[in-house]
């Protein structure tokens, strides 16, 4: 799924409107040798509506394969597949590029990520996604 990563610097953090509901948390990590776990990846993504249309809100917050914080994006889309369309473009604004593929869920997007991350770095043993959902 994703066919490149050109890291962006870190530049701050813009984080989701108050107004977002039905939010979600999403971190990826990975295990090195030492019994270490890095950071990868952080996704949050909720609901609102505006003017009637459903939207959904992506805040992708990038790492380097090292754990180094670098570029988060926000972005929000209306819809078909609404969801995937706002992370991958979330995703898109932190330097990723993907191949074709058909929507996902976030677990799938994220994990597809840490596979990209353990082939460009093979001390990354394991990659692991916990969410957690905020009502």
């Amino acid at each position: 799924m994703i066919k490149n990563f050109e890291p962006q610097p870190y530049d701050g953090l813009n984080p989701l409107p108050s107004y977002v509901t039905n939010v979600s948390s999403f971190t990826l990590t990975g295990s090195i040798p030492g019994g270490y776990e890095i950071t990868l990846a952080k996704l949050t993504v909720g609901e609102s509506v505006s003017a009637g249309n459903p939207l959904s809100h992506a805040l992708f917050e990038s790492f380097d394969d090292h754990g180094r914080r670098m570029k988060a994006t926000r972005t929000r889309v209306s819809g078909f597949d609404r969801e995937f369309v706002a992370v991958k473009s979330a995703m898109s604004g932190c330097g990723f590029a993907f191949h074709p593929a058909l929507p996902g869920a976030c677990e799938t997007i994220l994990y597809a990520l840490g596979e990209f991350f353990q082939a460009q770095n093979p001390e990354i043993a394991e990659v692991a996604v916990v969410s957690q959902s905020c009502h």
